[in-house]
């Protein structure tokens, strides 16, 4: 009896899971598309999932593009050819399985670059990620050079900065003011106090809200999954700078450690509801814009 009741116990949980899903459902199948600005397909995540399975989610979840940042970065291109328009390949500058470690001192980081956005293969740069306290700093000359040919073919780059405030990557977007930048995960940690002078000082930014869930960096709703005030009030006041994505990738759960492969996008549809619900209590106008038409213009999409 007693494992009877564990199992009416998850079948209730399992319901009440999916039902709240449903008017995301409703949503997408309602025709409201969504351009999802930051995922990823990584080697780690490729013992789990594969490219044809990641497609069928994005568009079963009603996303009509999506950015990728893969590592190795040939796994973007991977994706690509599966999904076709569905899919914006960045190249990555990690460009082999521990890529993240030594990038910044490859010279053929740059080269790879150059070669895979003169092709068309590539539309972008990113995810870079610095690190407060670790190499590599934002003058490195390889990340340099990736700004050259960010600016030499009118391309984004995605750009992570963890640190404890904005000025590092103010001092960034204000050196580049002819850049196309997108400020991954709206600064990690940071706030809409943060955020409002990047906003304010570089117009050439986008803010994305990737990451920005209740089992990550959080800081973006309160326990009812609403706008904190400083946000909301951002947002109208700048409604055309903003997008999101989901970003799935093993901190979605926190139960997994750098040796296991990562089951992100297990959590893929979840990451999107939450965006979806959030963004559902903005003005109809505001809505549109964060969930498809910023990301159109900044990613060049017709």
């Amino acid at each position: 009896m007693k494992s009877r009741h564990v199992i009416l116990r998850g079948l209730v949980a399992t319901v009440i899971g999916f039902a709240a899903f449903g008017p995301v459902v409703a949503a997408a199948n309602a025709g409201q598309g969504f351009a999802d600005v930051h995922v990823h397909f990584n080697w780690d995540q490729q013992e789990i999932i594969g490219a044809e399975e990641i497609v069928g989610k994005l568009r079963a979840a009603g996303v009509e593009f999506a950015v990728v940042a893969a590592t190795p970065s040939e796994l973007a291109l991977e994706l690509k050819r599966v999904g076709g328009d569905l899919i914006i390949p960045l190249f990555s500058p990690y460009t082999h399985e521990l890529g993240r470690n030594d990038w910044y001192r490859d010279e053929r980081t740059a080269i790879l670059a150059e070669e895979g956005l003169s092709s068309g293969q590539y539309r972008g740069i990113g995810e870079v990620h610095f690190m407060r306290g670790f190499p590599p700093a934002t003058d490195n000359r390889i990340f340099l050079r990736l700004l050259q040919l960010a600016r030499s073919f009118d391309v984004p780059v995605m750009i992570h900065i963890d640190a404890g405030n904005e000025l590092a990557f103010l001092d960034l977007c204000r050196d580049h003011p002819e850049l196309k930048l997108m400020f991954a995960h709206a600064g990690g940690n940071l706030y809409a106090r943060h955020i409002r002078p990047v906003i304010e000082q570089c117009a050439n930014v986008m803010i994305e809200f990737s990451a920005r869930d209740p089992w990550r960096f959080g800081g973006l709703t309160d326990d009812d999954r609403r706008l904190l005030p400083g946000w909301r009030e951002l947002i109208l006041e700048y409604p055309d700078r903003f997008m999101t994505g989901t970003d799935p990738v093993w901190k979605v759960t926190r139960t997994q450690t750098w040796d296991q492969a990562d089951d992100g996008w297990s959590y893929f549809e979840k990451l999107l509801a939450y965006h979806r619900q959030w963004i559902a209590e903005l003005p109809p106008p505001v809505q549109q814009k964060i969930r498809l038409d910023n990301a159109r213009r900044f990613f060049n999409v017709r």
